[in-house]
């Protein structure tokens, strides 16, 4: 955390520069929600130019009356010449504040070759931005929390930077290349015991197998428990990232990449071995553990603090398989290309029982892995990325919403800080455009 900090240390600077400059002191007695709110045209084009009697707000289907309206526009690079700088329009007014954005890499679920990709589209990225126009920064979470680069408003350091074998190293990848690999060991050793095991094509011996399948599920679980700890040290870094970026003025995103990772890990250990067991009980669920809570400490921090989270997915479009690593490969050994399915018989080719039930599950556990993302974004009014292979336009859609947004203002009617969570629908009335804003918020008293 005091990585990050001392990351970050200018812009905070500069927002206390910001603060004693004003001169102004603002008391609010009534809790006032801010809404940052994206509007675009059917081809995705920003829309400028509304007005605060244009949009229409609810809060849990109760109207609400606006009460202040601004709008977010994208300085150009005279007003943010100087790193955090306070610069004051041509045409003079109050002070320019930077938007904030935090590229955020998940080192711990993503793949190297993953990584990599996403640092050559970050780098083409940079290349073509125009200095300051914004305030950039990037910061690795996984086993530790790593300020990859300082925030800096000169878009060519960084697209200098994010190529140097000192940034390169410090991508990771090895654990989740440790995860495929714990998957197809465990893989491989289901194929060993349906080889040996007398109960393979027969009901009527099925519990013959039942002792090694036990093994297996404390083994599993096992494996599921030091992942389930991992992920939940990697949203505890999540959320403090957010949490600083929250202290931030201006406008603030944090854009996090990611292969995507489960709130349940030990889902995908549990699939793979119900293609080989589909009639045991013991691995139709993955048990009660589950990260929802870590995750939803996330969005509540990002949700309190207007930062506004964009994910993207790293694995790009891929057709998510279990029998396309490892020994389920179409180079495996002859004799272990068509095993059995206990309780099913022996498959007659590649195509058989046993690969058709893995490559139905696979799906599955693909979207589960990228929904804790699609959660965090639709809360805070960003967006999901997923099934593209070119990951320069998610980058660039990220920073265009961060520079053309309104901020919404409003008394919530219901006044009672109870903890509850209160839903937000933001529409801009007689328009056909799309509308993106925080899905709701937590009452909680400060």
């Amino acid at each position: 955390m005091r990585m990050l900090v001392g990351a970050l240390w200018l812009v905070l600077s500069a927002g206390a520069a910001i603060a004693q400059d004003s001169g102004t002191v603002i008391r609010v007695e009534a809790r006032e929600v801010l809404v940052p709110v994206i509007v675009t045209d059917s081809k995705g084009h920003h829309v400028t130019g509304l007005k605060s009697s244009d949009f229409h707000v609810q809060e849990d289907g109760v109207d609400q009356e606006i009460r202040s309206f601004s709008t977010d526009t994208a300085p150009d690079a005279r007003a943010l010449a100087a790193l955090g700088g306070v610069a004051t329009p041509p045409s003079g007014g109050s002070a320019v504040l930077p938007h904030t954005f935090v590229i955020c890499l998940d080192t711990l679920h993503s793949s190297f070759p993953n990584l990599r990709g996403a640092s050559e589209a970050l780098t083409r990225l940079f290349e073509k931005e125009k200095t300051g126009t914004a305030l950039f920064s990037i910061v690795a979470v996984g086993r530790q929390l790593q300020v990859l680069a300082n925030a800096t408003s000169d878009p060519a350091a960084l697209a200098a930077r994010i190529p140097s074998a000192a940034f390169q190293n410090r991508l990771g990848g090895g654990a989740a290349a440790s995860f495929t690999s714990e998957l197809n060991d465990l893989k491989n050793s289901l194929f060993d015991m349906c080889r040996r095991c007398p109960a393979c094509g027969s009901h009527s011996n099925y519990h013959a197998c039942d002792s090694q399948l036990q093994a297996l599920q404390t083994r599993l679980d096992g494996e599921a428990e030091r992942w389930n700890t991992l992920t939940s040290q990697m949203l505890a870094q999540w959320k403090a990232v957010v949490e600083e970026l929250a202290k931030l003025p201006g406008g603030r995103t944090l854009v996090l990449v990611s292969d995507g990772f489960s709130l349940q890990p030990a889902r995908e250990f549990y699939a793979a071995v119900s293609a080989f067991v589909p009639t045991d009980p013991r691995f139709k669920t993955a048990g009660q553990a589950t990260l929802q809570p870590a995750l939803e400490a996330v969005m509540r921090s990002a949700v309190a603090g207007n930062v506004r989270i964009d994910a993207i997915d790293s694995r790009g479009i891929a057709q998510p398989s279990f029998s396309s690593t490892g020994s389920m490969d179409a180079s495996a050994p002859s004799d272990r290309s068509a095993p059995s399915v206990i309780g099913r018989g022996p498959s007659s080719n590649r195509g058989g029982a046993l690969y058709s039930d893995m490559d139905r599950q696979a799906p599955v556990v693909s979207f589960q892995s990228g929904s804790g993302m699609e959660q965090a974004a639709r809360a805070t009014g960003g967006v999901y990325f997923h099934g593209t292979n070119d990951l320069l336009k998610p980058f660039r859609s990220a920073l265009a919403d961060g520079r053309e947004y309104y901020l919404l203002g409003y008394a919530p009617t219901n006044a009672t800080d109870d903890g509850s969570y209160r839903q937000i629908t933001v529409e801009v009335a007689g328009k056909n455009l799309q509308v993106r804003a925080k899905a709701g918020y937590w009452a909680e008293k400060k």
